[in-house]
């Protein structure tokens, strides 16, 4: 019967038709992936959630479920009202991370790059709960200018961005107020300048760091600089990790036994970042690492 009727329907209405139909089915494929993502993320994010509301995380620290969970609340809050570039799940790895830094680990926590001080608010908050002042470095006018004229390559998404100088600038009142709105602004402590000049003669103890520069030159003029200030141990996280230029830097074994007389120590998420979303995320790290038997276990791995 279907075939019969099928001789009637005119060629033109059966090539819509079945162009309608591949249509649907690929609309059905990626609805299908689409639902796939959103379950894939929400496990990862439960996953994260459930390491940062283990009782033992902040323990040390008096850190009770409660205030997690005021915490969440303002991470996911705050980049609704201040511009950032950074998901609110980057932030409660990061908290994880600091709130589990032992007590006994003297030192402060640095941000470099902070826009309109989005991200600051949130570190003020977390540094507020374990005692730890937050120095804020920034130039206040934005990034300087790019050497790097051939662009910057994102391989796994396919993108190929350029930089502006003073593009991410956010004046020191416009930070500070913004902080003092939705974080703790006495935690804070301000360094104001291009890396190269004001962080040049910069000695305080460091147990944590998150960068945010952009751009290659600055990565390396804050990194020479805050380095001999990190204890053994300590997380240096970034938001670039899917800028194949920039964590190139993390692995340049001729900078770092020039600037630093060490080893390049790598970087954990090159190219794709952490896995805090499904797709991609732009959160990555190294550590200070000076006694790896200190810092690390043992293991065995070809004995029995």
């Amino acid at each position: 019967m279907a075939n019969s009727i099928r001789k009637f329907i005119p060629k033109p209405v059966k090539k819509s038709l079945l162009t309608m139909t591949k249509v649907l089915n690929i609309a059905k494929v990626t609805l299908k992936s689409w639902r796939r993502r959103k379950v894939l993320g929400k496990h990862i994010q439960n996953y994260i959630l459930e390491k940062f509301f283990d009782p033992n995380i902040g323990k040390e620290y008096g850190i009770s479920k409660q205030t997690k969970t005021d915490l969440v609340k303002m991470f996911r809050l705050i980049p609704t009202k201040v511009q950032t570039a950074t998901n609110w799940l980057y932030y409660v790895h990061m908290a994880t991370v600091i709130f589990n830094i032992s007590k006994k680990q003297k030192g402060d926590v640095i941000e470099c790059g902070c826009w309109k001080g989005g991200s600051s608010a949130i570190l003020s908050l977390i540094c507020k709960e374990v005692g730890r002042k937050l120095i804020i470095a920034d130039s206040f006018e934005g990034i300087p200018e790019d050497d790097d004229k051939h662009g910057h390559f994102y391989t796994h998404l396919s993108v190929l961005g350029y930089y502006e100088k003073g593009m991410y600038g956010g004046s020191m009142e416009e930070v500070k107020n913004n902080i003092g709105q939705y974080g703790k602004i006495k935690v804070c402590q301000f360094v104001k300048g291009f890396y190269k000049d004001s962080l040049k003669k910069f000695k305080k103890p460091l147990v944590f760091a998150f960068l945010d520069v952009d751009l290659r030159s600055s990565l390396e003029d804050s990194v020479k600089y805050i380095w001999s200030n990190l204890s053994d141990g300590s997380f240096i996280y970034t938001d670039d990790s899917c800028d194949m230029d920039v964590v190139k830097f993390w692995f340049d074994e001729n900078w770092w036994k020039k600037n630093l007389k060490q080893k390049a120590p790598g970087y954990v998420g090159s190219g794709c970042g952490l896995p805090i979303t499904p797709e991609y995320s732009s959160l990555g790290y190294t550590r200070k690492i000076k006694n790896a038997e200190k810092i690390f276990k043992r293991k065995n791995w070809f004995n029995g």
